[in-house]
């Protein structure tokens, strides 16, 4: 039984013209399920009424007919002289019956695939008729099997292995419906956690590759230039603008996802127009006295306590309200269990970058086991970079960045100490026990347990208690 909302049975509706009373194919146009599945389609969309009516347009429609304003409720002959759209030829072949054809872009001249569909009214002779019209990028993309995409397959699957510690899997899962449901998703975390890579992997599976992810980072825009970054200006906006002007982030993220990193960066005499946009859809460009309606999709990140800079007055309430539907925190590597996972993938990717497998000794994994790695994933990827250079095969505790203290600089710093003791007069058991007491005590400064020096050093922990209480005697 066929009931108006339901997406599958309504394009079941498209593919065999079985029929609904007028009102249920509206109900069926202004639902949320269906505008939200139909903004996901590549082609353009556009619905026409039996009166001439345009009643829907998707995303993709909107973005290729380049219009300034919506134009639902519109006459289709408006809508073809203010779109870039010219039908003319094609509508004059449907009119002899024609069911595919050809639609042509005014400005570049891009021809389109076109295809019309009537969903007929039950006990009428007429209908609504809906247009579908395929660009030849999307045509050469279906003949590869391969849809567009912002992001690269290699992001997605690194994405997939990288993010995804088992408590954290459910977060990410419902903030993907989320925000394929329209709502905005907040990211929560410390610099160098993934709030990018996560930002892209739900742009890519809620089914959104192929549109355009927009990655504006808050903190990198000068104030004095927030405004017409963000939202565009008209030509001659002001002293050294562009002849054409120019589009903002905003309006590049129409029709796919526009990813606030930093927010919290936001200067707070801008945060007013940001909100009116998360609240209406609307943009003003700078220069324009002309509103345009903007259909994208938002994901904003922070490594800031955006509740506390509410409470200090930097940030605005009804902002952090618009933009924290569904906010997901996102653990430091320090708290996380898959270390070893991350690195071993890390690992993995540079081997196959390079050629030849890079591997770790036991020593050096261990070392990096233990280490804390403050600047969380990002430092994970510095360091394997670090050791993909400078080692060949199999990299060793010497071959770790210098600040971690086990480099060459380290070791000629050993190096020189033992030629110290060698001139001090002391004995050879004398020497060796002043050298092990340097290596364990700056391994103890370092690690701050006897159990980390322990396993670093490659002996049991009573031979570290043991020594430790000698020299304390």
């Amino acid at each position: 039984m066929k009931t108006p909302g339901d997406i599958p049975q309504f394009y079941l509706g498209v593919r065999n013209a079985e029929t609904l009373n007028r009102e249920g194919w509206e109900q069926n146009f202004q639902s949320p399920q269906f505008r939200n599945f139909a903004n996901l389609l590549t082609d353009a969309m556009i619905v026409v009424d039996p009166d001439e009516l345009v009643v829907f347009l998707n995303l993709a429609a909107e973005r290729a007919a380049r219009l300034s304003k919506p134009f639902e409720s519109q006459k289709l002959a408006t809508f073809q002289r203010f779109s870039d759209f010219d039908m003319d030829e094609f509508l004059a072949a449907a009119q002899r019956g024609q069911t595919q054809g050809f639609v042509r872009s005014k400005v570049s001249g891009t021809v389109y695939q076109a295809n019309r569909r009537m969903l007929s009214i039950a006990g009428s002779a007429t209908g609504f008729t809906v247009y579908f019209l395929r660009d030849p990028e999307n045509i050469e993309r279906s003949k590869r099997g391969v849809q567009g995409r912002a992001i690269s397959a290699s992001d997605r699957k690194e994405t997939a292995r990288l993010l995804f510690p088992e408590r954290l899997k459910l977060q990410i899962e419902q903030a993907t419906r989320a925000y394929a449901r329209g709502f905005r998703i907040l990211l929560l975390g410390e610099s160098g956690v993934g709030k990018t890579a996560i930002a892209r992997h739900i742009h890519l599976t809620a089914g959104d590759k192929g549109r355009p992810f927009i990655h504006v980072n808050s903190g990198s825009i000068p104030e004095t230039l927030f405004e017409s970054e963000m939202f565009g200006y008209e030509r001659g906006a002001f002293t050294g603008a562009l002849q054409a002007g120019k589009r903002g982030f905003i309006e590049s993220a129409g029709g796919g996802t526009l990813f606030l990193d930093e927010i919290g960066e936001i200067p707070l005499s801008s945060q007013p127009k940001l909100l009116n946009f998360l609240e209406d859809g609307t943009i003003q460009p700078v220069g324009s006295s002309v509103a345009k309606k903007i259909e994208t999709r938002v994901i904003a990140a922070t490594n800031r306590d955006l509740s506390d800079m509410v409470r200090n007055g930097s940030f605005r309430k009804d902002l952090l309200y618009r933009l924290s539907t569904f906010p997901v925190e996102i653990p430091p590597l320090r708290n996380r269990t898959d270390k070893a996972e991350i690195l071993d993938m890390m690992l993995e990717r540079a081997s196959a970058e390079r050629g030849a497998p890079l591997k770790l000794s036991p020593a050096c994994r261990s070392i990096l086991l233990r280490h804390s790695f403050p600047g969380n994933l990002r430092e994970v990827k510095s360091v394997v970079d670090y050791l993909d250079i400078v080692a060949d095969d199999v990299a060793a505790p010497e071959h770790l960045p210098p600040s971690f203290g086990h480099g060459p600089s380290a070791a000629a710093e050993d190096v020189q100490s033992a030629l110290e003791l060698s001139g001090s007069g002391l004995t050879l058991k004398e020497m060796t026990r002043a050298f092990e007491e340097k290596v364990i005590n700056e391994a103890l400064d370092r690690l701050g347990s006897k159990r980390a020096a322990a396993r670093e050093l490659g002996v049991d922990i009573a031979t570290i208690v043991r020594k430790t209480n000698r020299a304390n005697d």
